[in-house]
């Protein structure tokens, strides 16, 4: 019973100051206060009923507008939620593809490489203006990254670390303009995954002229883009879009819509029941609704896995790999995803999610008290136990002033999901006599272990959402020596070497192994973590709005939907093959589906889950 929105941490201005060397987001994820979300709305009264005459109106509720209309500084899924309406790029993922396959979107064609990959030409699309009547050609693109790229280098724009990668300097050296429709990127170095690049909210086009060039819009300032519809208004209540009548791409079914703020998730759920409300962005998880109840209202969507990933870090410079291989094999996996989190998690089967390219199962480690227990006796940590001794000699151990290990799990007061996980490993280490100390912090206090003081942290629940569909976007920022999210505080030479490799190669099939390589060192081996799950929703929508593109990114788009029977029309997209990733080299099988189950067994939850997701900021802002 969640949407999921990452927003971003505001609450506490002492720290917000501190934390310009980093953003701090946090994923509202797999479980919610469903007894507080009960309550009714008082929002807004919203201006039809599912079925009522304005069958062109679309009513989408949310409890965030989000933070930054400034697309190149957004980083909140709910400003997307906005922002991707209005706003567009030279690229963009196939919402409605499983494989989340690279279109061209204000480009012509995917673009070309030269022969050291170093520069990419790209042709643009031509008869496109902006809302406002400014029109899109070279010379807007070259000046939309010209300010991004002043930004990032004046320590502005919190999305800095994105083209930053690995603590290098900026992935693009220049835009250059070859005519009218053509732009050239230089960039300094290799970058494989740089179409992926150009597909973020942070690469879309802004109209430059009428953007600051040394500082941000806010969230109350009017948004101009090329996209299909465009940003009328926006109060404390709603957001209200209108069909940009002049889109290239073609007629939407839905000319209107709105976003309704609602004080709750409950109340969301309340509206759409009523009817004033048809649908919610992302995926939902409802509380009094059931998957066969209400079908001529209601439709219900089965869960899909997403791109969010959830572990317990281990803190590799205390923690050495045999104990985080026996710690790994001592969690009772099924306990947590089935009972904690009521299945609103599937087992984490790879760093990288079934959504993401290059995904492969590995074969992460399963409850096995019996080899874990094997694995300390064979490193002689048993403290003289055998394989012989039952689970009340290794508790004993465990409950000693000498046990084989002794660790804190740190976890913010209040957040019942994490602590009910940390008093789970409590017990199940006790079984291979590690002794756990559950240590509660407040909010404040966790977030600053996290990004100043790692090294106090010994095992805690946290997690990650990408920024694109790329393995490295995972694998980097979360490992490498050089990044502030690297709270487990991993250093592996040979993995840091595979990071920056996996960065510059381009040829698919030789990348796709690089990183089946590194996913399979990573569960197998190196172990870093204690992997639990993948993110996995299901939602409900009225029974007249159809199509919807739902999407390992979570990403939410108006403009393919069917409405009340009317269907959209736009122009076909075309997969690219060059300087994207090609379809033959893609994966046989897509985005892992999940049956339909009762919604009735998340009656018992009653709190949030808070995922941290953590991003660094521009390595010599101060």
């Amino acid at each position: 019973m969640v949407i999921n929105l990452i927003i971003l941490f505001s609450k506490n201005q002492d720290f917000v100051k501190k934390m310009k060397k980093f953003n701090v987001f946090i994923l509202f994820g797999m479980v919610t206060l469903s007894f507080l979300f009960l309550s009714p709305s008082s929002a807004i009264t919203v201006p039809v009923k599912d079925g009522g005459s304005s069958a062109d109106t679309l009513l989408v509720g949310t409890t965030s507008f989000g933070y930054n209309l400034d697309p190149q500084n957004a980083w909140d899924s709910a400003s997307f939620d906005i922002i991707h309406q209005v706003s567009e790029g030279l690229f963009a993922y196939d919402l409605g593809d499983p494989f989340l396959r690279i279109v061209p979107r204000l480009a012509a064609d995917c673009g070309t490489w030269s022969e050291d990959h170093l520069e990419f030409t790209v042709t643009l699309r031509n008869k496109i203006a902006f809302h406002n009547g400014n029109p899109f050609d070279a010379a807007a693109v070259k000046a939309s990254f010209d300010r991004l790229i002043h930004l990032i280098e004046t320590g502005v724009l919190q999305t800095a670390e994105l083209y930053e990668p690995l603590n290098e300097e900026l992935v693009i050296r220049s835009v250059g303009i070859i005519d009218e429709f053509t732009i050239k990127f230089v960039l300094n170095y290799k970058f494989a995954p740089f179409v992926s690049l150009l597909c973020i909210t942070s690469s879309m086009i802004i109209d430059a002229s009428v953007m600051p060039d040394n500082d941000i819009i806010s969230t109350n300032d009017t948004l101009i883009g090329t996209g299909p519809y465009k940003f009328m208004s926006k109060d404390g209540e709603k957001v209200k879009f209108e069909y940009y009548e002049d889109y290239y791409r073609g007629t939407p079914a839905v000319k209107k819509f709105y976003l309704i703020k609602f004080e709750s998730s409950g109340a969301i759920e309340t509206a759409l029941l009523g009817g004033d409300i048809h649908m919610v962005p992302g995926n939902f998880y409802f509380n009094i609704l059931s998957p066969w109840g209400n079908s001529d209202i209601l439709t219900y969507e089965e869960p899909i896995v997403g791109s969010v990933i959830t572990y317990i870090g281990m803190n590799n410079e205390l923690i050495n790999k045999t104990l985080r291989h026996a710690i790994s094999l001592a969690i009772d996996y099924d306990y947590i995803i089935n009972s904690i989190y009521r299945n609103l998690i599937v087992r984490m089967t790879s760093v990288i999610p079934p959504g993401i390219t290059y995904h492969q199962p590995q074969n992460v480690s399963t409850h096995d008290v019996s080899k874990a227990r094997q694995i300390l006796i064979d490193a002689g940590l048993s403290k003289g136990l055998n394989e012989n001794s039952v689970d009340s000699e290794w508790i004993t151990i465990a409950e000693s002033e000498d046990p084989i290990a002794h660790y804190n799990y740190t976890y913010n007061e209040g957040n019942w999901i994490r602590e009910e996980i940390g008093i789970q490993a409590q017990y199940d280490l006790s079984l291979i006599g590690i002794s756990v100390e559950l240590t509660g912090v407040t909010w404040t206090e966790f977030l600053n272990k996290l990004f100043y003081y790692p090294y106090e942290l010994n095992l805690y629940l946290i997690g990650w959402m990408p920024d694109y569909n790329d393995p490295s976007n995972y694998i980097n920022p979360l490992f490498s020596i050089t990044s502030m999210s690297n709270t487990a505080q991993v250093n592996d030479p040979w993995l840091q070497g595979k990071m920056m490799e996996g960065l510059n190669e381009f040829n698919e099939t030789l990348r796709a192994h690089l990183y089946g390589d590194i996913q399979k060192y990573l569960a197998e081996d190196l172990m870093p973590w204690i992997f639990l799950g993948f993110d996995n929703g299901g939602t409900y929508h009225s029974s007249h709005v159809r199509d919807l593109q739902r999407n390992a990114l979570g990403y939410f788009y108006v403009f393919p939907l069917t409405w009340y029977g009317e269907n959209a029309t736009w122009d076909d997209e075309t997969y690219c093959n060059n300087g994207c990733m090609p379809i033959e080299d893609w994966p046989s099988e897509p985005i892992e589906k999940i049956p339909g189950y009762s919604i009735l067994v998340m009656l018992s939850v009653a709190t949030v889950n808070v995922v941290i997701i953590m991003r660094r900021r521009k390595k010599n802002d101060s």
